[in-house]
């Protein structure tokens, strides 16, 4: 009772957390004129400024930053139509969802999701974070190419719901390795050239810079410290800053996903690999948005290999 009354003495209960807060802490800030909220706002206008620029100067990072987005609404639009089956009562007849619509409403949803992030991150000027996020979208790729060609890898996955079974599915298939060469054999095969390193050549700068990314390194921490060479940061390069050098990172990206989509073949709306229809409800099967998104996405796929945007090493570019 006594601390209750002293507090409405002090007029802190009336005034209510925020203006406390700005009234003790954020009157300070104000005070030196460099962390208002005003500030930080004109911060963030002049990194949309910034990303515009690098954009407008650089042709090939717009097309990237343009074909990254295509792949992004187009893995949504996945996402959602395999949602909305399951939810359908023409979609799955009554009865459970196949382990295999499961594991893709999980996989289509998370590789969506994360790649609006990494977008978001390289517009901001999050270079190293996008590209520690890419290490790991790279992953969740490769695992499903993998499940979409292995009827029991995908129950497997469907059922490692608790954590614990989540962590032995990954040491089982996943660490060291296992699905990356599993991925490149997949591959090179599809395409006739069984036994080449292309898949490897292609995400070995993404797999460098996200060792060393994601874990506690000098060269991460020193990286984040100096910025990138070539670049011009309007003060340090710990403070967000869009840089050209993040079209790396679309560009590997991409060529994932061109795996996948390749790997994918007419699914979602017809069966493929191991895998049966992931839509059943017709109405959605043959919706025309998501036919129309996914020859758009076969298309810019197709732009970026006749440009040479995407199938070359990162050390080739510039």
């Amino acid at each position: 009772m006594r601390a209750r009354a002293l507090l409405e003495v002090l007029g802190i209960r009336k005034r209510g957390i925020r203006e406390e807060f700005e009234r003790r802490v954020e009157a300070q800030l104000d005070a030196l004129g460099r962390l208002s909220p005003l500030r930080q706002a004109l911060a963030r206008r002049k990194r949309r400024k910034a990303y515009g620029a690098l954009l407008k100067l650089d042709p090939e990072f717009y097309v990237l930053q343009r074909g990254i987005a295509i792949s992004a609404t187009w893995l949504s639009a996945v996402s959602v139509a395999i949602l909305e089956d399951i939810a359908s009562p023409k979609g799955n007849l009554g009865e459970r969802a196949a382990p295999e619509q499961a594991a893709a409403l999980a996989f289509f949803s998370r590789l969506a999701n994360d790649l609006w992030a990494i977008i978001e991150l390289v517009e901001r000027g999050f270079d190293i974070q996008a590209r520690g996020l890419s290490r790991s979208f790279l992953e969740h790729v490769d695992v499903l190419i993998c499940c979409i060609h292995d009827k029991a890898l995908t129950e497997n996955f469907a059922n490692a719901l608790a954590p614990e079974e989540a962590n032995r599915f990954w040491h089982q298939h996943v660490s060291k390795n296992k699905m990356k060469r599993r991925v490149a054999e997949l591959v090179t095969a599809e395409i006739g050239i069984h036994g080449s390193d292309i898949v490897e050549t292609l995400r070995e700068p993404a797999e460098l810079a996200g060792s060393a990314i994601l874990h506690p390194t000098m060269l991460a921490g020193m990286a984040v410290a100096l910025g990138e060479e070539g670049e011009v940061y309007e003060t340090y390069p710990i403070f967000p800053h869009p840089i050209s050098a993040s079209s790396g990172i679309f560009r590997t990206v991409l060529v994932h996903l061109f795996w996948l989509f390749l790997m994918m073949g007419p699914l979602p709306r017809a069966p493929h690999g191991a895998w049966g229809s992931l839509v059943h409800d017709i109405e959605i099967r043959d919706n025309k948005m998501l036919a129309a998104l996914q020859r758009i996405n076969q298309d810019m796929h197709g732009f970026m290999l006749d440009w040479h945007i995407t199938m070359r090493p990162e050390k080739d570019v510039g």
